[in-house]
This record gives structure tokens, C-alpha cells and sequence, in this order.
């Protein structure tokens, strides 16, 4: 058995050493980068609105994934975002009911569904970053492949 090693072995032990460096950041970024497309198309626009329907970007626009060597995170914090995560009641401010209308998935500008007059109304939490998060994990067995694929060639 013989083991040639063209140019210099010191590089080459610098350049395996800093292999898991490489490999943590750009895993960090690739979740990073999915999370965040996945957290857009949930809070507007995007194919998966049934979570969220907003009828204007500052929610989409407003998420932030951020990512580095130790770590990556992602956040969304757009007018009402916190509730929606969260979930909660409504109740009216004055008076003893909430009177409005339900809006119809075909609707325009105006809701036309029927009229609903309640005392209070419970909104079910919608973990959107979390499974945004969750279903980007999912994927980093194709970016670890990808990634070697570009370290390797």
C-alpha cells in the first residue's frame, strides 16, 4: 500500500480540519434559506394560504432568518403575527357582542357570507414559524448532499 500526496500536507490537513466548519454553516444557511420560503408562502401568497389569508405583504415581508457558523434562526413579526402564533380571544370593547361578517374564500374587496353576532371569539393558534422550521429540518439530507457534492468536486 502507498499513500502520495501531491502539493503540501499541511494544507491538506487544514482544509479537512476546517470540513466541519464548512459543512455547519452551509447547513445553517440551507435552513435558513428554506425556513424562510416556507414562513413567506404561509403569512401570504404563496400556495399554502390556508393557514393565513393577508391581503397585504408587510407580514411576508417582515421575515427575518438569520444563520452563522453556530446556529441559524427565524422569525416573523408582522402586524399581528404574535397573536396568530399564539392564539387567544377577542372580545368587544364596548357592548356585550362582536357583530361581522364571515368572509368567503371567493370574495373580494367585500365579505358576503352570513352575519355572526358573538359574545366572544377564540382564534386557534397557527404555528407557522414552527412548522416552517420543522419541514425545512426535513430537507437538510438534500443540502448535506449538496453540499458534499460541492466540497468533493
Amino acid at each position: 500500500m502507498s499513500f502520495e500526496v501531491e502539493g503540501d500536507l499541511r494544507a491538506l490537513i487544514q482544509d479537512v480540519q476546517t470540513l466541519p466548519e464548512q459543512l455547519t454553516t452551509g447547513l445553517n444557511h440551507a435552513w435558513a434559506d428554506e425556513a424562510s420560503r416556507r414562513l413567506r408562502e404561509y403569512v401570504g401568497g404563496g400556495p399554502v394560504t390556508s393557514y393565513l389569508r393577508m391581503r397585504s405583504g408587510a407580514a411576508r415581508d417582515s421575515v427575518q432568518a438569520t444563520w452563522n457558523a453556530q446556529g441559524a434562526s427565524l422569525s416573523v413579526s408582522g402586524p399581528g403575527m404574535n397573536f396568530l402564533e399564539e392564539g387567544g380571544t377577542i372580545r368587544p370593547r364596548k357592548g356585550k357582542y362582536l357583530t361581522f361578517r364571515i368572509r368567503e374564500p371567493w370574495d373580494g374587496e367585500q365579505a358576503t357570507g352570513p352575519w355572526i353576532r358573538a359574545r366572544q371569539v377564540k382564534i386557534p393558534a397557527r404555528h407557522m414559524v414552527r412548522d416552517a422550521a420543522v419541514q425545512a429540518l426535513d430537507t437538510l439530507g438534500d443540502h448535506l448532499d449538496f453540499i458534499l457534492g460541492g466540497l468533493t468536486a
